[in-house]
């Protein structure tokens, strides 16, 4: 039989069907019960089943784990209620760093990780969500163990004020490259389905210590997709980028490799990482058979240079220059400062002048 609540009822409690009833203050109140979708995605499952094997290890740990586990959890500060941080448990702060971990391929932690006071937030130029990108410029990675975690909701009206509870996770761990995340790629492979110009996204986003597991503020952000910056309302230029693989001069027996130069358009800056070694006193080096980036001008760049080899302490000046003669383009590699050192590891942002 099912009884249905009637204000002939003073006190009534008790839940008949989706319907249930509760006594708050003396009055009856009728709620629906939340319905739950049995449809889970294959995402999900995953998810779900991480966390459940993360939760279970727990229980394995030593008495001596546990207590660094609660010592750890002291100083970490739980998802905020009315202001008020919530604190942790031993088992909370667990499975969170463990799950955070697991999101970037790193195996589990069973020894609770030194407490970290801050992991710094993400400090970027500018950033973009147009119909054809979106992307953070300049953007500056506190060191190569950290990967920016980035949340987004799908397109919404850009009458809506807030969104935040509607992003999910459109990179787990991602790594700047040149100094820029680009991201385009992987939201349309998350949503399946382009930007839209006109609609609001909500962005959230922070660095996560792939070793440790312990993440920065969470940063928020929302923006109407368009074809200017979010910040200073410029238009997006991309960087000119040079990429070689490898190149070896038989001549001066010098070799270059694993090339990676990006010039900032409208600056006097570049990022570049790459590999230099050469093999006699001649340590001029001419590449000349390589396909340079439209856009490229001619340049000089001075880049610092690490040891990796015969001494890892030395430290070197490394000039990399963008030559035109009359058939074409090419790059100038020398070391101005002759040194013991024949292996140099390319580390630097440099000034570019023209």
């Amino acid at each position: 039989m099912i009884v249905k609540p009637s204000i002939a009822f003073n006190d009534f409690s008790g839940s008949a069907k989706g319907v249930t009833a509760r006594s708050v203050s003396g009055r009856t109140v009728l709620s629906s019960k939340a319905q739950h979708s049995k449809i889970v995605t294959p995402a999900q499952a995953v998810s779900r089943n991480t966390l459940s094997k993360i939760s279970r290890a727990y229980k394995q740990l030593s008495d001596s784990q546990m207590n660094a586990w609660e010592r750890l959890a002291s100083h970490m500060k739980g998802i905020s209620t009315f202001g008020q941080a919530a604190s942790l448990t031993a088992h909370n702060a667990f499975v969170r760093i463990n799950s955070n971990r697991a999101m970037v391929g790193m195996p589990p932690l069973e020894d609770a990780p030194d407490y970290i006071a801050d992991v710094p937030e993400v400090e970027y130029e500018d950033f973009w969500i147009t119909p054809e990108r979106i992307v953070f410029v300049n953007i500056q990675q506190p060191s190569d163990d950290h990967v920016l975690v980035f949340k987004m909701t799908q397109a919404l009206s850009p009458g809506i004020s807030s969104g935040w509870g509607q992003t999910v996770i459109i990179t787990p761990g991602l790594e700047p490259e040149y100094g820029d995340a680009e991201l385009t790629e992987l939201y349309t492979e998350v949503k399946g389905f382009t930007l839209e110009s006109g609609k609001k996204y909500f962005c959230e986003f922070y660095w996560l210590d792939k070793n440790t597991g312990f993440t920065g503020e969470s940063m928020a952000l929302s923006a109407i997709c368009k074809e200017t910056s979010v910040g200073y309302d410029a238009p997006y230029v991309p960087r000119t980028i040079i990429e070689i693989d490898e190149a070896y001069d038989d001549f001066t027996r010098c070799y270059f490799g694993d090339v990676v130069v990006g010039l900032v358009k409208g600056s006097a800056l570049a990022n570049g990482k790459f590999i230099y070694e050469w093999r006699n006193t001649r340590v001029n080096m001419y590449v000349e058979d390589v396909t340079l980036p439209p856009g490229i001008f001619p340049c000089d760049m001075v880049f610092m240079g690490r040891g990796t080899k015969l001494d890892p302490r030395s430290i070197n000046l490394i000039s990399m220059s963008v030559e035109k003669y009359s058939e074409g383009t090419r790059l100038h590699i020398n070391v101005p400062s002759c040194r013991t050192e024949h292996y140099y590891e390319v580390f630097d942002t440099t000034a570019v002048t023209e």
